[in-house]
């Protein structure tokens, strides 16, 4: 349908070289070109020239098995519901969604913060999709059993493990260590009676 990535040498360089995903899409949930980010994101190979495919095809969405845009969930996508807005002339700026793929026969969810704007070129619309996986930002959400006492945290194996272990595992999170007001008070409480019972 389009060659928007014919015409431009510039554009072609930019477009493959921004380091976030990139998808150009249409209100029929067509995608007509995918950056190599998005391609290496969702692991799927990069379209050939002129090609498209429907974006929950393409991804491999966990509800796309009747085709994408056929199941009830597809409204809430949030890729789908972001290019459609931009269609419609919106500019949605760092919306943030679940999105459920199907690879190696297991379910892999990305949480995935999206960025959409309207791309009018030769009398078309299309979205251009600006996509970030922060799965591993937003690792540490919902529920976690945490010890009343101790504070050990339970892990998905079932193991009872330290706070400072777990946030190390599930995060990007680097640790320094130091002393809580109160704790220090206690030790130099505790110093202070070491002390004078020497002395």
């Amino acid at each position: 349908m389009l060659d928007l990535l014919q015409d431009n040498e510039f554009f072609k360089l930019l477009f493959k070289i921004i380091p976030a995903g990139i998808v150009l899409a249409d209100a029929n949930g067509y995608v007509h070109a995918i950056n190599p980010e998005g391609s290496r994101m969702f692991c799927v190979e990069p379209l050939k020239d002129n090609a498209y495919r429907r974006g929950g095809d393409l991804f491999r969405c966990v509800n796309a098995k009747n085709g994408c845009g056929s199941n009830s969930n597809c409204e809430n996508c949030i890729l789908r519901a972001n290019a459609v807005l931009a269609i419609s002339g919106q500019t949605v700026s760092r919306q943030k969604g679940k999105f459920s793929v199907i690879e190696d026969n297991a379910i892999k969810e990305f949480v995935l913060q999206v960025t959409a704007a309207p791309l009018v070129y030769k009398q078309h619309t299309l979205a251009i999709l600006i996509i970030e996986d922060i799965s591993l930002i937003t690792e540490l959400s919902g529920l976690i059993p945490i010890c009343s006492s101790c504070h050990n945290i339970r892990n998905e194996k079932g193991e009872w493990i330290n706070i400072s272990k777990y946030l190390q595992e599930h995060s990007e999170a680097e640790f320094t260590h130091d002393y809580c007001p109160a704790c220090s008070r206690e030790l130099l409480n505790k110093r202070v009676k070491v002390e004078s019972t020497h002395k």
